[in-house]
């Protein structure tokens, strides 16, 4: 097989697998490893994969994420929109998660001016959102515990997940930085995906709020399937193909505000 026509099969192969090894490669492929390296710089200097720690992934996956003063400033008026709508759905009584995040928080600083709203639970892994919250006595609010991450005043690790696997919550309003129209919820790093899972298993209603830049997206990894999204609310910017695509693929509620 010629080099240029191996590495249009390389392409090939990573687009279907969405993550694959170098050995892994190099079995399909029948060549050497450094072989395979060669390739995939060749790909990766076209700006068609990247290589990560274990392999190579397609160059359209979401890597990471901007910092927290970064996000908190984009989309603030689709996010803003968004926090208030969501915040409708949370009752007098009931025991609520709070995903770490931006539009999350918009959610919480809501709540604060919804005075009628008596004896809530709020359950968070975000200092910020505690934060927010700490003066309203109308709201019990736990922050789960866990191991600070600087960038994002999320709290997450063993003590996060412990915490939130003794839980029972009414409903769990979850942030992402990807929306796969496909697969669901996705998540460029492997190291926060259980305590998400964790929230969204302690959860009677998953709702998911996020903002249309993130839809249409995809991470490496998947946390929360497309079927299993009681109800997606996001703005009114969100491309309506990607709305029915979503419907086709089982998602069960969305709603643009």
């Amino acid at each position: 097989m010629l080099t240029g026509e191996r590495r249009i099969k390389l392409l090939e192969a990573i687009e279907s697998k969405q993550f694959i090894s170098v050995s892994q490669l190099s079995e399909i492929f029948q060549v050497h490893e450094t072989t395979i390296r060669r390739d995939l710089d060749e790909l990766e200097s076209q700006g068609l994969v990247v290589r990560i720690h274990g392999g190579v992934v397609p160059a359209s996956i979401k890597h990471d994420e901007p910092v927290f003063e970064d996000r908190a400033t984009e989309n603030m008026i689709e996010k803003t929109r968004i926090g208030k709508y969501a915040a409708k759905y949370i009752k007098s009584g009931e025991a609520i998660i709070l995903d770490s995040g931006t539009t999350t928080l918009e959610i919480a600083k809501t709540l604060n001016d919804m005075p009628h709203l008596q004896d809530i639970t709020i359950i968070t892994n975000d200092v910020n959102i505690a934060s927010v919250l700490r003066s309203n006595r109308n709201i019990t609010t736990i922050v789960t515990g866990g191991t600070l991450f600087h960038d994002s005043f999320m709290l997450n690790g063993q003590i996060a997940n412990e915490s939130l696997q003794q839980l029972s919550v009414d409903k769990a309003f979850i942030a992402t930085p990807a929306l796969n129209v496909e697969k669901g919820l996705t998540h460029f790093n492997e190291l926060l995906i259980a305590t998400k899972k964790n929230m969204i298993d302690a959860a009677a209603k998953k709702i998911v709020v996020t903002d249309h830049t993130k839809i249409g997206r995809r991470a490496l990894y998947t946390f929360l399937p497309i079927d299993q999204i009681d109800l997606l609310i996001t703005d009114n910017q969100t491309d309506k193909k990607l709305i029915d695509e979503m419907y086709r693929n089982g998602i069960i509620g969305i709603e643009s505000v």
